[in-house]
């Protein structure tokens, strides 16, 4: 476990359970960390960690084009820094540490009596598990085979956060086929372990304890899982369970959406506000591509998007432009009419969420033919999360084109707008959205300014030898160095560590 995180929880024990403190003893000095303040650490920390301007403004943001960067173009044409690859693990892989410790106390005779205090020894386990597979979800789709934990498993490739008291110093990297079929399984046996009379844990970010809450998250979880992987994997019959047998305990509504709500501070804001407002990191602007969609000048729909006013600010001239995808930085730094994101995106109170409503709405479009009531419900969760007026949603869906392959997958991109790493996922198993800028790309643009709308021509020329999005991360230098013949064999394994190499479920 990081000390530093401890000494976070701590300082944060001594605040929120003071009232409960035996005075008898050192309240400065606690002999046990309270679950519940590991558990909500984790909850708000991967948000910070995963949604700020590195791991998410760096990489997947500019990849998927919602945003690119105003002024150094190498990682928007995919040339990801090595520091944030090997901080985006560390991350990962010690929140992940954290949860199976908060495990280990609730299993442990010696500490499981007083961990119950906060919650049922068995309830807490099982959000452990479903935070876990979100976890490792995101560390799979990254970079492919890597090294993976499992609560309810004997898989003797399941070595990630093992200790060396476990006889394991270096972790070798389990299949990617091996560890999505454990996720599906361990997101089914949390949902079973949940007792809904018992309180999952006080303090519970997402939904304030409430048992049924955590059983829809690992449903509606479950079924993104078994969706991604579908086509290489046969998920009919999980599918069938998560939609329709247990489609009581699917997200129904925004209210069931899991997410960090941030306060009105420097210290404690939203991610992105922190980056943009305390850090003065103004790199980013909302993408070309990304801005004419929601203008109706790109892509199936036709239509000016009632979020556009939401997601993009106006610039000095009133006017809202997206950065374009150029050759240089030269050429990208001579560009001055970019709008920056939207205040509500950069407030410091947003909501960072695992995962919403919406997406699960789409998930059951696609599930059920492309269904158009599951789209529309999609798009009305989407603009209503935004606080979109009712007759504007009304009239946007009143001009939608029914629903397709294209239009859902469209509509569910723009719905996953800030959520990056999922978005591109998507992108890396349908081929949606098609209307971003590709790699030597040339195209017209032609924009608004004081003195008229200019008509300029560019070309995408990215920094990696890409022809599409990249497939993943490449490998860690640091694991090369560490853990040098587990990294090669998974490198071997999967065809080769380079960005264009396949995710299993792409191919």
């Amino acid at each position: 476990m990081n000390k530093i995180k401890y000494i976070t929880l701590l300082l944060a024990g001594i605040l929120i359970f003071s009232c409960s403190v035996d005075y008898e003893e050192n309240p400065n000095e606690p002999t046990e960390v309270p679950t519940n303040g590991i558990f909500t650490y984790v909850q708000k920390e991967l948000m910070d960690d995963t949604r700020d301007e590195w791991w998410s403004g760096r990489q997947a943001l500019l990849w998927v084009q919602y945003w690119n960067q105003v002024n150094y173009t190498e990682e928007d044409g995919f040339s990801y820094r090595e520091t944030v690859n090997l901080g985006g693990w560390d991350d990962l892989y010690g929140e992940a540490q954290d949860l199976i410790d908060v495990i280990q106390i609730n299993e442990d005779e010696a500490t499981s009596g007083n961990a119950s205090a906060y919650g049922s020894n068995a309830n807490q386990i099982a959000a452990c598990r479903i935070m876990l597979v979100y976890i490792y979800q995101q560390a799979v789709e990254v970079w492919g085979d890597v090294p993976y934990w499992s609560y309810g498993s004997d898989n003797d490739t399941f070595q990630a956060n093992s200790l060396e008291s476990d006889g394991i110093s270096a972790a070798v990297y389990a299949s990617q086929e091996d560890i999505y079929v454990d996720m599906l399984k361990e997101l089914d046996e949390a949902f079973e372990q949940i007792d809904e009379d018992e309180t999952v844990m006080e303090g519970d970010l997402f939904y304030d304890g409430d048992a049924k809450q955590w059983k829809k998250f690992a449903n509606s979880l479950r079924l993104r899982i078994a969706n991604r992987i579908k086509g290489v994997y046969d998920t009919d019959a999980i599918m069938e369970e998560c939609a329709v047998t247990r489609a009581d305990y699917l997200f129904t509504s925004n209210d069931d959406s899991p997410g960090v709500s941030y306060e009105d501070s420097e210290t404690n804001g939203a991610p992105m506000y922190l980056a943009f407002n305390v850090e003065n990191r103004t790199d980013f602007a909302p993408s070309m591509s990304f801005v004419e969609l929601l203008q109706g000048k790109r892509g199936p729909f036709g239509l000016v998007d009632p979020r556009l006013d939401i997601f993009v600010a106006d610039n000095d001239n009133g006017d809202k432009v997206g950065i374009p995808l150029t050759s240089s930085n030269d050429e990208v730094a001579a560009f001055i009419y970019e709008s920056l994101p939207g205040d509500a995106v950069l407030s410091s109170t947003y909501t960072e969420y695992y995962m919403e409503y919406a997406e699960v709405c789409f998930i059951m479009s696609e599930y059920n033919g492309w269904d158009q009531t599951w789209y529309e419900a999609g798009v009305r969760a989407s603009m209503d999360k935004w606080g979109v007026a009712d007759a504007d949603i009304d009239a946007y869906i009143d001009a939608l084109p029914a629903a397709s392959e294209e239009t859902v997958m469209m509509q569910k991109y723009i719905a996953l707008y800030m959520q990056p790493y999922e978005a591109w996922a998507e992108y890396r198993r349908t081929g949606y959205p098609n209307t971003l800028i590709k790699p030597y790309e040339t195209y017209d643009y032609t924009y608004p300014t004081e003195s008229g709308d200019v008509k300029e021509t560019f070309t995408f020329t990215p920094e990696e030898a890409l022809t599409d999005l990249p497939a993943r991360n490449g490998y860690l230098l640091n694991e090369y160095s560490v853990n040098a013949t587990n990294v090669a064999n998974a490198a071997s394994a999967i065809g080769g560590d380079v960005q264009d190499t396949d995710l299993w479920w792409m191919e």
